[in-house]
């Protein structure tokens, strides 16, 4: 129904709601050194170093003073720190782990060792991923990382499993950020045998960057069993710690004397390229070729060079459904843009996919997707003392605006540069200040400028041991060719943590006209609300039903800045549940109001019109445990939607017969019915082959249909690594699509790649 006209009324302030949180979340104590007892508390080993070939060291065929097979049979190890014994974080806090694990570290003068001996029963060892860089949830897993920067919020992390799958990923704002899609050069190897599973890991220092002139260097190790759940760390075992939270690991001593030789890395790489197009009967072919250079000026300053920058081996983006008004958020996937993006985190977690000053994904591309070459690029991030910087700048060729792809008239882009600026300042205890610019509108609107300062603040100790507060406070302002274009953002959010509780608050505000051009905003003249509290009951007897317990309730309002169209909701966390057979359940009902101001499409015939809508929905959800050969995600949720009803199934199927075959995928099936001819029933199906010759070795098939465009999307992946550094890809996209339902499938664009890069350290 149409909306009345309605006098502006007093709403909650932002400030006000700020101050609450920065009186709730953030007393003085969260500025002094708090937490520096508890750091005096963590554990410290002083590393030894291996330099003597005559120690009957056998240098192997993959470099480095020690065999990498698994096997930690060489006399070396015998002299390597142990580290131990790992603490339980679940299901029990703080008892010892039902298995023994023997941790070894050692380095020499360019690479570090980590030996590992996970003994256990061999019919309990779960081995069935070995993929590199695979998310690991069906397999027992060892989990490392390493701060060589000894930043408190930095860091490079490591994961082995028994199946042999290698992984690593960069951690930024203490935890807060975790970027998987980071592919680092080291070396890795397993044996599984009747005692357990052993691994040996060697990672080049030039891999990471380090502060030769560091104390100690930060460190934490867990392991994971599948078999009764048990997980068990080193450092700071509680579960009021995060695991990634860098400024509460161990310290590793005696580190020194490291060298990286010239610090430069050559990758070049040379491309077989062949597309035809829905409208076109022949192949365009191309050959290509370009390169990426990194150079270490210093151990901790990182310089990047690229030319002719190409992702042909990315994977594609997983199709989402969008039910709502406002756009959705892709990650970034390109290893360019990847590499040390730590440094360019701004703001606070919770906005990560709603506000972001830099969204790389914003360069290189244009606004349907598509790909725009970056002619060049340079990065450079390290760290200067207290400072961790971060410049980008990248040279994009000329591309098609918006409004002329869509319409046929606007303008031609030209090519035009891209950047950002980036610094922020350790305050000691993981709490930091900084501050952001990015120049550039790929859009071609104008030029534009989006500046803004952040800071966080608290403790993993804030409120005692095991209990961690932090605070995080950011502002932003875009700046374009006029006066008109000038706006602001800005906002806090509070979080804390203990074995029990969990608490998350966050009031946002973000003006009309905020516009950040290389950034991401998912909505615009709002002001933002959330809380969200958190309980769970733990039970130590076996012979209660559950494991654990869980309930919960959150609030979130935005209130549109010309009162017009305002919504809630509040989503109530009734009860989940997880077994002792690991196994899952809960239920939520969500309650929530919105006034929509303007009508919006959602698909098919369902137009959601003007007017003040109340609704209720009710979910429930179960997940088996991973450690069955065959599992599934699935969840069921019904109730009201924008005048009319909605129902919405999802199931996510996983076959794991043995580590070379992988199956999966997805079905999620929607209902929306608006009354009279205003209803969308659509489907999204969604599978995944993953075929592993080797560890090295991998086929991957990704297959997307929704029953809405009615496309279907094919990406098959080949990826040989010769060795790390040196890779193969082999990537074919194939597109096909419908009229209708019953009439057969017309190729689209088609496309296939052949993609070989090499790494040359020098």
């Amino acid at each position: 129904m149409p909306i009345a006209e309605r006098p502006d009324r007093l709403r909650p302030s932002l400030l006000l709601a700020v101050s609450m949180v920065a009186f709730l979340v953030c007393p003085a104590q969260a500025l002094s050194t708090q937490g520096t007892p508890a750091s005096d508390s963590l554990p410290s080993v002083q590393v030894p170093r291996v330099n003597d070939p005559s120690a009957g060291l056998d240098p192997g065929p993959s470099g480095g003073s020690i065999k990498i097979d698994g096997k930690l049979d060489e006399l070396a190890w015998e002299s390597a720190v142990r580290i131990g014994p790992l603490t339980q974080t679940v299901p029990i806090e703080g008892a010892p782990m039902s298995v023994e694990t023997d941790i070894r570290l050692m380095y020499d003068a360019e690479n570090v060792y980590v030996g590992l001996r996970c003994y256990d029963d061999p019919s309990e060892v779960r081995a069935r991923q070995m993929e590199r860089d695979a998310f690991v949830r069906y397999d027992d897993v060892v989990e490392l990382w390493f701060d060589p920067l000894n930043s408190g919020r930095f860091a490079y992390w490591f994961q082995v499993t028994p199946g042999g799958s290698l992984g690593d990923a960069l951690i930024a704002d203490n935890g807060s950020s975790f970027n998987k899609d980071w592919d680092g050069i080291w070396y890795g190897a397993v044996d599984v045998t009747e005692d357990g599973w052993f691994a040996e890991l060697r990672i080049p220092i030039l891999t990471m960057s380090f502060d030769p002139d560091a104390p100690f260097w930060r460190f934490n190790i867990r392991r994971k069993r599948v078999a009764n759940g048990e997980e068990g760390r080193w450092a700071s075992p509680r579960i009021g710690y995060q695991f990634f939270q860098v400024n509460d690991g161990g310290k590793l001593t005696g580190i020194g004397g490291l060298t990286q030789g010239l610090g430069l890395d050559v990758r070049p790489y040379l491309k077989f390229g062949s597309t035809r197009e829905s409208s076109e009967r022949s192949f365009d072919s191309v050959w290509d070729t370009g390169a990426t250079v990194r150079w270490r000026p210093s151990p901790n300053t990182t310089l990047l060079v690229t030319t002719n920058t190409d992702f042909a081996e990315t994977e594609v983006d997983a199709r989402q459904i969008n039910l709502g008004r406002f756009p959705l958020f892709f990650p970034e996937k390109r290893d360019f843009f990847l590499e040390d993006a730590g440094a360019f985190e701004f703001g606070a977690p919770g906005i990560s996919r709603s506000l972001v000053p830099f969204f790389s994904r914003r360069v290189g591309r244009d606004s349907d997707g598509g790909a725009i070459p970056i002619l060049a690029g340079l990065k450079f991030t390290g760290r200067v003392g207290d400072w961790t910087l971060g410049a980008l700048n990248t040279y994009v060729d000329e591309s098609v605006s918006a409004d002329l792809a869509a319409t046929g008239v606007g303008e031609l882009i030209g090519k035009q540069n891209l950047g950002v600026l980036r610094a922020s300042r350790a305050l000691g205890d993981g709490q930091a200040i900084g501050a952001i610019v990015t120049s550039g509108d790929p859009g071609g609107d104008g030029s534009s400028v989006t500046a803004g300062v952040d800071a966080r603040f608290g403790s993993g100790d804030l409120f005692g041991a095991g209990h961690s507060g932090f605070l995080w406070a950011y502002a932003l302002g875009t700046f374009g060719a006029d006066d008109e274009t000038d706006a602001g953002a800005y906002g806090m959010q509070a979080r804390t943590r203990s074995s029990n509780w969990e608490t998350d608050l966050r009031a946002q505000r973000t003006d009309a006209g905020f516009a950040p051009a290389l950034g991401f905003v998912r909505r615009t003249a709002v002001d933002s609300y959330n809380a969200n509290i958190e309980h769970t009951w733990r039970f130590e007897d076996q012979s209660s039903l559950f494991r654990t317990t869980e309930a919960g309730i959150g609030a979130n309002a935005e209130f549109d800045l010309a009162g017009t169209e305002d919504s809630w909701s509040l989503p109530i966390d009734i009860f989940e549940g997880t077994f002792w057979s690991q196994d899952s359940f809960g239920v939520r009902v969500t309650r929530r109001a919105e006034t929509i101001q303007n009508a919006f499409s959602v698909g098919g015939n369902a137009t959601v019109v003007p007017g003040q809508y109340d609704e209720t929905r009710a979910r429930i959800f179960a997940e088996t445990n991973d450690r069955r050969l065959f599992g599934a995600e699935v969840f069921y949720e019904e109730g009201d939607y924008y005048g009319g009803s909605i129902e919405r199934l999802s199931i996510e199927p996983a076959f794991l017969p043995n580590k070379f075959l992988t199956l999966g995928g997805s079905f999620e099936d929607i209902q929306i019915d608006l009354g009279g001819d205003g209803s969308l029933h659509t489907q999204l199906y969604t599978a995944r082959v993953d075929v592993l010759f080797d560890a090295m070795t991998a086929w991957k098939s990704f297959i997307q249909y929704d029953t809405t465009s009615k496309n279907l999307a094919v990406q098959s992946r080949l990826r040989w690594i010769l060795e790390p550094g040196r890779e193969l890809f082999i990537v074919g996209l194939f597109g096909f699509s419908k009229q209708d339902t019953r009439s057969s499938f017309v190729t689209e664009d088609q496309s296939l790649a052949v993609k070989l890069e090499a790494n040359f350290r020098f």
